[in-house]
């Protein structure tokens, strides 16, 4: 079983005012430690969407972040294999959250004795039972625990709020005795959007955190949205003082590791760091892919200005005759050696490479932003460097 650690950096000599912090994430599998903030990457059923692993670009994060919903349906397989990275082939460390950033839960799916996983071939109901015998065939390197998170906005009852919390921590609590279940674990934290339920499930954690702190590596904030693409546009002034009261109560656990499952579109980002998160979901990019977005944004000051904004859609006639990479001067496989006009036909003629080259683009943009964000943390330099990304996404674009 790999064994894995965290160490939270503070950031000295910092003229940061916010919770920013660098962070290293070490696992005895692999000889490199992962810093943070750092995005996952995003892979389903065993697969990056759209790439293969010898095209995943090289500044690409390897933690792969593997939904539970993606697996549920592979279990009689993995039955018969040793651990769900033998069956896959998989070397890199792998993460599990309980839901997919990518589909939308729908509400009334959980019950006293189970949550739904929401696939894309529909509701997957999963008791603990099944949950803990999930987990130890997959054998992931770290893992979110079972919870119930059904708490829409605007339509959560006091009683449904109640059945949330109580659910979430019996789930919680059977699979931390569970001696068979690896131990690496990242709690979700709900109660919705309610204060006063947070703190009852805040008190309940920092009851069993002393007697399982060697099995918790960190949080997730969970139950405050449906998930899915609805989550792209987030507005996190409406969590910011529950994720600070949260933290201000665990402070004295220095060493845990916090995040938050969301689409995470860049200025999102900036502020999902200013509120002290270290792990982000790499759903983001798929999804903008999905939809033939190439990322443009600019992530470095030493990048020229470009025409396009923070992003365009490639898929538009405009593009029929460009000569120009996806964007100039990037320094990815896709951008060095075709061009928007060749992207461009590909998708008009349903080529899967199409899809390829623009994900690849997209993996790069987006996890050369990352690198920049903790080399700017390093340098001092990180209130400069959030308003340049925040300066580039219209505060209309929240919801």
């Amino acid at each position: 079983m790999t064994t894995i650690s965290f160490k939270a950096i503070p950031i000295s000599n910092s003229t940061v005012t916010s919770a920013a912090r660098l962070g290293e994430l070490a696992f005895s599998s692999i000889p490199k430690m992962i810093e943070t903030p750092a995005a996952m990457l995003y892979v389903r059923s065993g697969v990056v969407p759209d790439v293969t692993y010898d095209f995943i670009p090289d500044n690409v994060t390897r933690l792969l972040e593997i939904p539970l919903g993606s697996l549920v349906e592979s279990m009689t397989n993995l039955e018969n294999a040793e651990s769900y990275a033998n069956f896959a082939r998989l070397t890199d460390p792998i993460y599990c959250p309980f839901h997919d950033s990518l589909v939308e839960l729908r509400p009334g799916g959980n019950g006293n004795l189970f949550s739904s996983l929401w696939t894309k071939s529909g509701r997957k109901e999963l008791n603990i039972d099944r949950f803990k015998k999930l987990i130890q065939l997959v054998q992931p390197t770290m893992y979110e625990t079972m919870f119930d998170g059904d708490t829409p906005f605007d339509k959560t009852t006091d009683k449904r709020f109640t059945k949330d919390r109580e659910r979430s921590r019996r789930f919680l609590e059977s699979s931390l005795e569970e001696k068979l279940m690896p131990s690496n674990s990242i709690i979700p934290l709900v109660g919705g959007h309610d204060k006063r339920h947070r703190q009852l499930y805040l008190n309940e954690i920092l009851r069993i955190l002393p007697t399982h702190e060697k099995n918790i590596y960190g949080v997730s904030f969970e139950g405050i949205h449906p998930y899915g693409p609805i989550t792209e546009h987030l507005n996190l002034e409406s969590v910011k003082s529950m994720i600070e009261e949260t933290r201000t109560k665990l402070n004295e656990h220095k060493n845990l590791l916090y995040t938050m499952p969301l689409l995470w579109r860049p200025d999102n980002v900036v502020r999902g760091i200013d509120l002290g998160l270290d792990l982000f979901s790499g759903a983001y990019v798929p999804y903008v892919s999905d939809r033939f977005i190439i990322l443009t944004f600019q992530y470095n000051t030493n990048m020229s200005s470009n025409s396009y904004g923070a992003d365009y859609n490639i898929n538009s006639k405009e593009y029929f005759n460009g000569k120009q990479p996806l964007l100039t001067n990037c320094q990815c496989y896709a951008c060095k050696n075709y061009s928007q006009a060749y992207v461009y036909h590909l998708i008009q003629t349903k080529e899967l490479l199409g899809r390829t080259l623009i994900t690849i683009h997209n993996l790069y943009h987006y996890h050369e932003f990352f690198r920049q964000i903790r080399q700017n943390l390093k340098n001092n330099t990180w209130n400069e460097y959030r308003t340049m990304i925040l300066e580039q996404y219209p505060i209309s674009q929240q919801k």
